[in-house]
């Protein structure tokens, strides 16, 4: 029997199909694709969007026709939501060993795993190759389980991420064969699956200090930029004039954890700290999350995934970071959105303060980031590229878009520079989009949807837009090309593109 993913053996299991969204439904439709056509696939879905529910989805379909699967967990917390969410054979710390069969779902601590040679042995003589989902494959924990099960049976590979950097993450480009993208963060928070948020700059830490080895800034050269008593007073002032339910506060080390709550404390502050040497850090975790003794809760980077707590509604980074899935990580604990038990959305924004200037190395959290190429770039890049430019607001110390001229926050007017005068198109382009704020995109013109491509820089969305509508109205990819100033080619690519099925896309309303 030729060996396709989604075909096996006997043995089937039939579970109930779990409800997913609109979105998340394509994306693992996408994935069934990439799985056929590819082997071994990087699945790309923001935090907040929602991975865990997909790829328990994927797990289903695949061991309803018969082919086992094996989920490999990163953490404590994400192992045990998926036995929660998904049931399965557990392999984790005391269980020595497990029978390996078609049709089973198995789900497994990533270093458990590799301590386990005979489970390893019994994947790699099944008739039909197992299907491995990663989670976390930015992490490379796992990495010599997936090259030792390729090199003798060549499984089904899918490592979910929601940050695929091959800079970071180099393991990526020799395990994986593609990438697959679910979305962008700002179409989810166009769609209020997840908030938008303002980022503010802080400048009273000396980064100039920090050192760089191995990549990263030393715990040592970190302490003694935001150790500091211009630092901790700078916080002290910010969380009694910031209103928040909940606060977050990341730092580099565990020691400068401790310091922090300490210090905390001492000011009259409700706080917890949240680390790995901890004997009773579910307890303190608690107080934070459920038992309301505390609204503040410093943490290192045990928090960064794995963790969801809503109402967080601030994030203080007070350290700096050369990773760009950290630092996506971090803020993205204060994502999540609040609904009252009536449905209305009472918690649609978050704030962010910025005391390492992480905001001028990795941008803004919303930007759409290029995962489909990023997965493979092996070296680091220079400062700032690849970032999109932004500039901070002279007033509130607000970071927005430098094609944003008036300051959502708090109003103010930045002043046209020499440059963008000469220039003229970034200006008529800022103008022009104000007045298509709360339309939605379907309704856009040619013109109109260049408008949204160049501002909010969505190429490839708008792409997808126009495809899509020159199905239903002949002639608007022309007419969307002249606009964004393409070359006539790009038109006769895009209608290859095109097939037989009507294209769908997400119908966002402009903000």
């Amino acid at each position: 029997m030729h060996d396709t993913y989604m075909e096996g053996g006997t043995g089937m299991k039939v579970t109930t199909p779990i409800k997913l969204r609109p979105y998340q439904q394509t994306f693992v439709n996408k994935l069934a694709v990439a799985l056929r056509d590819h082997r071994r696939a990087i699945a790309c879905a923001p935090t907040g969007s929602g991975k865990t529910k997909m790829f328990i989805e994927v797990a289903r379909k695949a061991t309803a026709n018969g082919r086992a699967v094996v989920i490999i967990s990163e953490t404590a917390k994400i192992y045990d939501q998926i036995i929660n969410e998904a049931g399965g054979h557990e392999i984790a710390k005391g269980v020595k060993h497990v029978t390996i069969r078609g049709g089973e779902l198995y789900i497994a601590m990533a270093q458990t795993l590799t301590r386990r040679p005979l489970i390893l042995h019994q994947l790699s003589a099944l008739e039909f190759p197992p299907l491995i989902i990663v989670d976390e494959a930015h992490i490379g924990t796992p990495s010599n389980i997936i090259r030792q099960l390729i090199e003798v049976s060549n499984p089904y590979i899918l490592g979910f991420t929601a940050t695929p950097d091959g800079r970071v993450a180099k393991h990526l480009a020799e395990l994986y064969n593609t990438c697959v993208v679910c979305c962008q963060v700002d179409e989810l928070i166009q769609q209020s699956f997840l908030c938008s948020y303002q980022h503010l700059a802080r400048t009273k830490a000396d980064t100039d200090i920090l050192e760089l080895r191995n990549g990263e800034y030393t715990e040592q050269s970190q302490a003694a930029a935001f150790s500091t008593a211009a630092v901790y007073d700078g916080i002290f002032d910010d969380l009694r004039t910031t209103p928040f339910t909940k606060c977050m506060i990341f730092v580099a080390s565990i020691k400068h954890a401790k310091d922090m709550n300490h210090r905390l404390q001492a000011e009259g502050f409700a706080s917890v700290e949240y680390h790995s040497q901890l004997e009773n850090g579910a307890y303190q975790l608690a107080k934070f999350t459920q038992l309301g003794e505390a609204d503040i809760c410093v943490s290192v980077a045990s928090l960064t995934k794995g963790f969801d707590c809503p109402t967080v509604d601030l994030v203080i980074l007070n350290r700096a970071t050369t990773s760009l899935p950290l630092y996506l990580q971090m803020i993205g604990r204060g994502s999540r959105p609040v609904w009252n038990a009536t449905g209305q959305l009472i918690k649609s924004k978050f704030r962010v303060l910025d005391y390492g200037g992480n905001w001028e190395r990795h941008g803004l959290y919303f930007e759409d980031r290029d995962w489909e190429n990023m997965w493979e770039v092996k070296k680091r890049s220079k400062k700032g590229e690849g970032v999109a430019p932004v500039a901070l607001c002279p007033e509130c110390e607000s970071i927005i878009p430098t094609t944003q001229r008036i300051c959502q926050f708090c109003g103010h007017e930045r002043p046209l520079t020499a440059k963008e005068l000469e220039q003229g198109e970034l200006v008529e382009v800022t103008r022009h989009y104000t007045d298509l704020v709360g339309r939605r995109v379907s309704e856009l013109s040619p013109n109109e949807l260049a408008v949204y491509a160049k501002m909010k820089k969505k190429q490839p969305f708008a792409a997808r837009v126009a495809r899509a509508k020159d199905q239903e109205r002949q002639g608007f990819l022309e007419a969307f090309t002249a606009a964004m100033g393409y070359k006539s080619s790009w038109v006769d690519h895009q209608r290859k593109m095109i097939g037989v099925s009507k294209i769908e896309f997400v119908d966002i309303t402009l903000v």
